[in-house]
């Protein structure tokens, strides 16, 4: 970390053992052109220290059929990284004992928050199962982050996936720290709107630097709608590394000959890259 208090944090990576996908999962990836590299441990450890990373959350896959990262695995990883690392667990909250398994993720394993995704996981974010796991959440005081907006699985469940939908969370439980990852994609704009009127939500820009006009857009918007100090930097490792990712947000404003937009402040991008500490969430 430099001396000045800039440290480069990626708020979204994931890694995980090639048991933990199963064929059919990874057929489906690949066919909606979701690739990238493999997200083995030494390979999460090497784009780490490629892109000179001092801090990183670990976020655990939504729990699902063909795609299953235990939660002792991830405590196991960031465990490693003692001072360096975050990580968030994952239950379906359908599932007998998601509670349990939530509390003996926080309590035993130490982890730091839950990451869940109705899109994927094709459950009402407003279902009582869940509505439990976000008190436990409040009690907890850790954050909760959202996979909302598309989903590539054809098995995914879209009418759970407007962000807006998380408007009765921020509400019902104001102290609740909330993350819509990936800006809420392609519902960016329903993403800014929930954060302007909930100081509670955040979001990162995971898997979005390479859809430069969305990210702009999206950008434009927290800009007017003044939450920009909610905008976490993210890679959505191994989907991208956070080379990559910083690589093309520093060159945010270079559209190429003949193309003059007005711009993403230089400052902005800076700061959401090297200043956004864990201490935005307790951590």
């Amino acid at each position: 970390m430099a001396s000045d208090g800039r440290e480069l944090i990626d708020w979204h990576t994931h890694c995980y053992l090639p048991e933990h996908r199963g064929e059919e999962t990874r057929a489906t990836m690949r066919a909606y052109g979701v690739v990238g590299g493999t997200g083995f441990p030494d390979d999460h450890q090497r784009a780490m220290e490629e892109a000179g990373v001092d801090k990183f959350v670990l976020v655990c896959v939504p729990r699902r059929p063909g795609h299953v990262v235990p939660n002792e695995f991830i405590a196991e990883y960031v465990g490693k990284y003692p001072g360096r690392a975050a990580g968030l667990a994952s239950v379906h909250p359908k599932d007998h004992g998601a509670a349990k398994e939530f509390e003996t993720s926080i309590k035993r394993l130490g982890l730091n928050g839950l990451k869940l995704s109705p899109v994927y996981q094709g459950f009402d974010p407003w279902c009582p199962e869940v509505w439990a796991l976000y008190e436990m959440a409040a009690e907890f005081r850790v954050p909760v982050m959202f996979h909302m907006g598309g989903v590539f699985d054809p098995q995914g469940s879209l009418e759970w996936g407007n962000p807006l939908l998380l408007d009765k969370v921020g509400r019902s439980f104001p102290a609740l720290k909330i993350i819509v990852a990936h800006l809420g994609q392609p519902m960016i704009g329903e993403t800014i709107s929930l954060m302007r009127k909930n100081k509670n939500v955040f979001t990162d820009l995971s898997a979005r630097f390479h859809r430069k006009w969305q990210l702009y857009n999206g950008l434009q918007l927290a800009i007017e709608y003044k939450v920009t100090e909610r905008v976490l930097f993210g890679s959505d490792f191994p989907v991208t590394t956070p080379l990559e990712c910083v690589t093309l947000f520093k060159k945010m404003n270079d559209w190429g000959d003949g193309i003059r937009l007005p711009i993403i402040p230089e400052q902005l991008i800076d700061d959401i890259i090297y200043r956004r500490p864990f201490a935005l969430f307790g951590w």
